[in-house]
């Protein structure tokens, strides 16, 4: 049983939230050590051990979904047991937009921004898998299953050899025996079983008056005899409380026979006409896949001996007629069909239903495609206020049924067609996850990889590079792609509405290579998180301060906060806190960024004890460049050592005493001796500076961040570093 728990990591049992930039789809990398691929690849294809961790998986920002392949499999090889031990890197991509953008680089809808892409280690886990054996138990030996069936074409039935026997409320067993045992109509009818067994007052339909036949005249006497008794000696009916039983007994039965008499009478229509229905009902399974086109033909006959025009009736619109002889064509080719192709076979009626003239006793095949691009569900929300998290409610892959009819002149159907739909599981070849402000539109491009390093892909395609078409589970995102000419790449453009925060909307897009649409490349899944958006504008190394109101559930929760930028936003409390039900409470957040630029921030307040996502914000923020009083320029030796010291002075401008904060935007490369000081009006202090050493050669610009006792910043001295 596999085990994984976090090493180094801020967050107490919960990997930290990833950090990704508005609407870029933010990953998390987890790679492997100690093994013989001691780096995670991302490359397509790649056999190194990866690992994909999404914050949050469905739940939305505390648990990681981890998926790797190992290098080799836990075979027990007739061992009682093995384990295999990982240590895991659990890093971040992080994408990160500079404030001016590109005017060159730009696409059919608009300007891009470069993008800073840079990857940070959050932490490591330590993950132990292990294959235990136990022996086997006895079980029953179950009969396997026949193989589903690979027809491609469906016979119709002929109504003189195909009409069945058996009950004519057992339609659909087919297969089932054709004589069986009686029962009562109650035992088969759940409709009649409610009406007879509901109170005479609340009856869902009550049964007409019917006037009692001359059987049901001597019924009734012979019942009343059994039920009652003359007094002895008196010549009159006493009617004890036995008497009574009995007779409101009698009469019950007698209700109830009415009932089930006029029960028949008005269902038996019904059941006959369906019984003759399925004399010429031919059933047909498709095992569908999402975004895979399933074909299949139909014989259909024309029974009589005149002339028809037959009209085709599908009621789902998954189900389809192929009507282009060339769609036709190349189903055939792809599923080696040896049936014959008839060019200009359907006549489309004002309504868009086809039509199709056969002659007498005349056998014509109608070609079907069925395709299915919706994958429920589509949103995930909270789930009520108690329950401030967001939760997927899968349904079970459930089967469907679509009837098929092919009715002549007048409505009379000749033949029907049962399709019985039975979905499976599709293959994801990638995800990702764009956390974007609530209620306002993502726009994203992605760029298709050369289409020769996809798998499955087809080798030697002539007429050199294919063209790309996708197509989306959601009819209401508008995702499309452009052919750029020959040898240019492919992009694929999203447009999403996200709805309101913490809101979660999945979709999947399909990729294919034919025009037909007929088997997927690739298969892209998507999740967008809608977030509050929380706009902040800063200077960097300077701390910036706001408030974040709670609004408690009515619960009450021990929460606590978690940044997916620890050291740049603080809060407070820092720990755990108490939110209580129904109430509000301030959150206070300090933002420090160390750079220039715009990032984004995400911020989730976590149910310690339930690990539920409480809320979750988007801090954008803007922080622009702070005033440079002083540069200086220092050469340091590359290639390891011990690193070197240097000093630097600073003169107090004002005629008090003052207390001086200092930070810098490179906390990897410069520490100070002291992290403040506090130096009498006009006087001089010397900051003492530890650079660590470097084992590359190259310049690097740091800056030193003078603050007040308000935190405000005084003054930045930059300094660059050259190593060589």
């Amino acid at each position: 049983m596999p085990s994984c728990y976090p090493s180094g990591s801020s967050c107490s049992g919960t990997v930290p939230p990833v950090a990704a930039c508005e609407g870029k789809a933010s990953t998390t990398a987890v790679s492997r050590r100690g093994a013989p691929c001691a780096r995670a690849s991302s490359r397509p294809g790649s056999k190194a051990a990866s690992v994909r961790a999404l914050a949050g998986g469905h739940g939305g920002g505390c648990c990681p979904v981890l998926a790797f392949f190992l290098p080799q499999p836990l075979l027990r090889q007739g061992r009682p047991a093995v384990r295999t031990l990982h240590e895991l890197e659990v890093a971040t991509t992080e994408y990160e937009q500079d404030a001016v953008a590109a005017g060159r680089d730009t696409l059919w809808h608009g300007v891009v921004r470069p993008v800073d892409v840079r990857v940070a280690v959050r932490g490591h886990l330590h993950l132990c898998l292990a294959n235990v054996g136990h022996p086997c138990e006895e079980t029953p030996r179950i009969p396997r299953r026949p193989s589903p069936s690979r027809t491609r074409l469906v016979p119709s039935l002929d109504s003189a050899g195909s009409l069945q026997g058996g009950s004519l409320l057992s339609l659909h067993t087919r297969s089932g025996p054709r004589v069986s045992r009686a029962r009562r109509l109650a035992e088969v009818d759940g409709e009649l079983a409610a009406t007879l067994l509901s109170p005479s007052g609340q009856r869902p339909a009550r049964a007409p008056h019917v006037p009692p036949t001359r059987l049901q005249t001597v019924r009734r006497r012979k019942l009343l005899a059994h039920g009652t008794g003359a007094a002895a000696g008196g010549g009159q009916w006493e009617h004890s409380p036995s008497t009574r039983a009995g007779t409101s007994s009698g009469l019950q039965h007698l209700r109830d026979l009415q009932v089930i008499d006029a029960y028949r009478e008005r269902t038996k229509s019904e059941s006959i006409t369906q019984m003759l229905s399925q004399a010429i009902t031919a059933t047909h399974t498709v095992y569908a896949v999402l975004g895979t086109a399933e074909f299949f033909e139909f014989a259909l006959k024309n029974p009589y001996s005149v002339q028809h025009t037959v009209t085709i009736e599908v009621d789902h619109p998954e189900l389809s007629v192929i009507l282009d002889p060339r769609e036709w064509r190349h189903f055939k080719e792809l599923t080696k069909a040896a049936t014959p192709l008839e060019e200009d076979m359907f006549h489309l009626r004002d309504d868009l239903r086809p039509q199709v003239y056969l002659r007498p006793k005349e056998t014509v095949h109608i070609p079907f495609r069925y395709q299915t691009f919706s994958a429920e569900p589509a949103v995930a929300a909270v789930a009520g206020d108690d329950a401030a998290t967001t939760s997927w409610q899968p349904g079970a892959l459930q089967t469907k049924h679509i009837q098929v009819a092919f009715r002549v002149s007048g409505g009379k159907p000749i033949a029907l067609l049962r399709v019985k739909v039975e979905p499976r599981p599709h293959v994801v070849d990638q995800t990702f996850r764009f956390y974007h402000p609530e209620l306002t539109f993502l726009k994203k491009t992605i760029r298709l990889p050369p289409w020769h390093t996809l798998p499955g892909a087809p080798a030697g395609m002539p007429g050199g590079e294919p063209e790309m078409y996708v197509r989306c589970s959601d009819p209401n995102i508008i995702c499309e792609t452009k052919n750029m000419g020959p040898g240019e790449p492919q992009d694929v453009f999203l447009k999403v509405a996200g709805g309101p925060s913490p809101q979660i909307k999945k979709f999947f897009v399909a990729i294919y290579t034919d025009a037909w649409l007929a088997a997927p490349l690739r298969i892209w899944q998507f999740y967008l998180h809608s977030l509050q958006r929380l706009d902040v504008s800063c200077t960097a190394g300077q701390l910036a301060r706001l408030a974040l109101p709670l609004r408690g559930t009515r619960a009450l929760r021990k929460v606590k906060a978690f940044s997916s930028h620890p050291h740049e936003l603080k809060v407070d409390p820092e720990g755990v806190f108490v939110l209580p039900p129904n109430g509000v409470l301030d959150l206070y957040v300090g933002v420090r960024p160390r750079r220039a630029g715009s990032r984004f921030i995400y911020l989730n307040l976590v149910d310690v004890e339930y690990h539920q996502l409480v809320s979750s914000w988007l801090v954008c923020v803007s922080c622009r460049q702070p005033l440079i009083s002083k540069a200086f320029e220092i050469t340091l030796p590359a290639g390891g050592g011990k690193g070197s010291n240097k000093r630097i002075t600073y003169t107090n401008p004002y005629p008090t005493r003052r207390l001086y904060f200092l930070g810098t935007s490179r906390p990897d490369l410069l520490q100070f001796k002291e992290d403040s000081f506090e130096v009498a009006g006009g006087e001089v202090y010397t900051i003492g500076l530890r650079f660590a050493p470097s084992q590359s050669t190259g310049e690097e610009e740091i800056l030193i961040h003078i603050n007040d006792h308000e935190d405000k910043n005084e003054e930045t001295f930059c300094v660059k570093v050259v190593y060589q």
